[in-house]
């Protein structure tokens, strides 16, 4: 069951643990772990501390939940995921001298009727401040773990929006509207294609879409791809947009058409011209009548 978590930690490792604070100098490992249980098991993890600061440092440890924002960042605050009461920390204060490592645990505690499927937490590892109303920099540093709780899971991804964005459809890109929900219950990766066909549904051409890292389960995402036309795109007419979602271990697609009126420039002007040449038409219709 362990799958699928690399492409969103990457991205998390750089966001989060590249920075050293600026007033206290310190690191953890492993910056992220992940980690399977059956329900009604408990298990140990480890975060080892060093402190490379030049004086003793008492640490505060604490788990938070993690999940993303509609653009694909992670979120770390309490009452995120119900895995966050399962999990604790041996001890929640920790004092470490000058250029010392130690190694603390965090207690795993799954109960029996835990929900199948992956759960994300931060063990959070922060500088206690001696005076808790001095206001001062401090920086927290995080070990994201993925707990993956056996049973039965599912991969759902819906579409929730698929819009060409108004005022596009003129030029020779189209930008697009994306909405993406994760109603499953594990984190899976994304890839997208977007095709363009014609009023009978013949495609045209097909090219990628970038859809970001991986979607953590319950997560939603909110995108603006662009897709460039091909010079085979220059007649005015209806034409089809379809998106293409290919997500999970199974390789399950879903997928969306939006209608769209094409008007190239030459176009309107043609048009424009034509309107032109039918009123003066019907102007001197009208005024033959009048004179017979």
């Amino acid at each position: 069951m362990q799958f699928f978590a690399k492409t969103f930690f990457l991205s998390m490792i750089f966001i989060l643990f590249i920075a050293i604070s600026p007033v206290h100098a310190f690191g953890i490992t492993p910056v992220k772990m992940l980690v399977t249980a059956d329900p009604a098991t408990s298990q140990t993890v480890v975060v080892r501390i060093n402190n490379s600061d030049k004086t003793n440092l008492t640490f505060k440890l604490s788990v938070l939940g993690t999940k993303q924002d509609e653009m694909g960042l992670p979120v770390f605050e309490r009452g995120v995921d119900e895995a966050e009461a399962w999990i604790f920390p041996e001890e929640s204060l920790v004092t470490l001298k000058p250029g010392e490592t130690r190694a603390v645990n965090f207690i795993i505690r799954v109960p029996e009727n835990a929900s199948a499927g992956s759960h994300y937490v931060g063990l959070a590892v922060e500088p206690a401040l001696k005076n808790t109303n001095q206001n001062a920099i401090t920086s927290r540093l995080l070990s994201l773990l993925t707990l993956q709780v056996k049973g039965l899971v599912q991969e759902s991804v819906i579409i929730e929006k698929w819009d060409v964005i108004k005022g596009s459809v003129g030029n020779k890109s189209w930008k697009f509207a994306l909405g993406l929900q994760n109603n499953g219950t594990v984190e899976v990766p994304l890839k997208g294609t977007a095709a363009i066909k014609n009023w009978r549904g013949e495609e045209i051409f097909i090219e990628p879409v970038v859809l970001g890292n991986t979607l953590l389960a319950g997560s939603r995402r909110v995108l603006s791809p662009e897709i460039s036309l091909k010079n085979n795109i220059s007649l005015p007419g209806i034409y089809q947009a379809q998106i293409q979602v290919n997500y999970g271990r199974t390789n399950q697609a879903v997928s969306a058409i939006d209608y769209i009126w094409y008007f190239p420039i030459w176009s309107k002007v043609v048009l424009a011209a034509g309107g032109l040449c039918m009123a003066f038409l019907v102007f001197l219709l009208i005024k033959k009548l009048r004179k017979s």
